[in-house]
């Protein structure tokens, strides 16, 4: 039996409930050995909650149950996977799909019956209903803490958390000062944030500058001293953070030093103002054909739709619509390019057209990466491992002098010739599958040409979506064309991933 232990604590628990990742880490261990099961592999989260799946060693197991790597994944309880019930049941039908048992060693319940089933719900529920609780107790006491003026979370750009209070960061702080100043001289956020990548000048987590962090700082009374807490709320079931009623917020004056003084703070807080007046933006479902699926291929990030204002020696209408590099006018980590709206949209229609008019046999075309391995390749896959098992076997055979060298050879032989078959196969697999997606996404190209031809551009645009993965666009002007894999319902093994 292959198992996997996956061990969790987040900070509180691990202070005062004693479910220390040691603990953990010894007693399951244990608990396999007295099961008769081989030694466990350890994937350990250590200071992270449960409220979701949004961490780093379980993302490596699921990765690793997909491969089919264990039997078996064991925790000391289920609120260690998960605190909520829907996460839990999602990861308890992930493993099923790839024939792994889930298993709790303080909580018995066989989850391949009903009764079984129900067990874990309940149990799931009675987890969720904790973390719940826990987040209110929080929450409560950050408001508590809040009132009696006390530092919450992590100290912003400047300051460091000194046994609980603000204390300037003198290095940080004369970068904030900085920041300040190039807005009175007349620069904007992405200017100031190039500015500070182009100088080497890390955030606080050690990350490049981006707009909105600047625009956030220039906003913040932090730097003047104020405290403010309970600003914004996040909705439990939507996950979106809204701002909160000013009534609600929790402000303390003169809270730790200030940074910048009020009558700077004032004046940058009237740029940034006149600039949000000035600033105007475009939207509309349709004005934009292919939003979404446009990415700069230089720097890999999306390019947006904007409307530019051509120079003024240029005779032809003031705007033009075009896609442009976020990875420039966001974090100026890219260089300033764009490409005409309607010239990128004629190329892709026309494209499509052409691909439509020809034959399925004939075509080469860029398909996306598969997502999921195929049932066919998974069984020559597992066929393929329990060769290289075999092999070993063999080879710890001889070192025990229980076979001869001759019968080593023997058996590298059969196994070597075994393994090449298996290759073939996984070869002529791979080549059949390639060519029925090819076949299959033209297939669906023709089906949904008359939607993508459409006057209609909100169906246009969804019809797009259903067969176009991503458009790289380099230097402005070339363009290449990534498709999703689509499966053909008339060739027998090909599969939607």
């Amino acid at each position: 039996m292959r198992v996997a232990i996956y061990i969790r604590v987040s900070t509180d628990e691990q202070a005062t409930k004693g479910n220390s990742l040691t603990e953990q880490a010894e007693r399951l261990p244990t608990y396999c050995k007295a099961m008769g099961w081989d030694p466990p592999v350890v994937y350990e989260d250590d200071g992270y909650s449960a409220k979701d799946l949004n961490r780093p060693a379980i993302t490596r197991l699921l990765e690793d149950v997909k491969l089919r790597k264990y039997d078996m994944v064991l925790t000391t309880k289920i609120d260690r996977l998960s605190r909520r019930l829907l996460d839990l049941l999602n990861v308890i039908d992930y493993m099923k799909k790839y024939d792994c048992h889930y298993n709790s060693a303080t909580e018995s319940f066989d989850t391949s019956t009903p009764v079984g089933m129900m067990t874990l719900q309940i149990l799931g529920s009675v987890a969720e209903f904790e973390r719940q609780r826990i987040r209110e107790r929080v929450r409560e006491n950050h408001l508590s803490l809040a009132r009696q003026g006390k530092m919450i979370g992590k100290p912003a750009y400047g300051y460091d958390n000194v046994d609980g209070d603000y204390e300037i960061n003198i290095e940080e702080s004369l970068i904030v000062k900085q920041i300040f100043q190039w807005t009175l001289d007349g620069m904007g956020p992405l200017s100031i944030a190039k500015k500070l990548n182009q100088l080497g000048v890390a955030t606080k987590q050690g990350a490049q500058w981006e707009e909105k962090q600047i625009r956030r700082m220039l906003t913040s009374e932090t730097y003047i001293g104020h405290f403010v807490y309970n600003r914004t709320g996040r909705d439990s079931s939507t996950a979106k953070v809204s701002r909160r009623p000013q009534e609600e917020w929790i402000v303390t004056e003169d809270h730790h030093p200030a940074i910048i003084d009020q009558e700077t703070y004032d004046r940058v807080q009237e740029i940034v103002q006149s600039r949000r007046r000035d600033r105007h933006g475009f939207h509309g479902h349709d004005r934009y054909l292919l939003s979404g699926l446009v990415y700069c291929g230089h720097c890999g990030h999306k390019m947006h739709g904007r409307q530019r204002t051509r120079p003024r020696k240029t005779m032809d209408t003031r705007f033009e619509m075009i896609y442009s590099c976020s990875g420039y006018s966001k974090r100026g980590v890219c260089h300033f390019h764009f490409i005409n709206r309607d010239d990128l949209e004629n190329f892709v229609l026309s494209s499509l057209q052409e691909i439509a008019r020809q034959k399925p046999e004939k075509l080469q075309l860029v398909l996306t990466e598969p997502v999921q391995q195929l049932s066919e390749k998974d069984l020559i896959m597992s066929k393929l491992a329990k060769l290289d098992t075999r092999m070993q076997k063999q080879i710890e055979a001889y070192e025990r002098d229980a076979i001869s060298i001759e019968d080593l050879k023997k058996a590298r032989e059969r196994i070597d010739k075994e393994r090449m078959e298996l290759h073939q196969s996984l070869q002529a697999l791979n080549e059949l599958h390639e060519a029925a997606e090819q076949i299959g996404t033209h297939s669906v190209i023709k089906d949904r040409l008359d939607d993508i031809l459409s006057m209609d551009r909100v169906k246009a645009k969804q019809a797009l979506a259903t067969i176009l993965h991503k458009i790289h666009i380099e230097n402005g002007s070339e363009v290449s064309l990534v498709f999703k894999r689509l499966s053909h319902p008339d060739i027998k093994g090909s599969q939607r991933t």
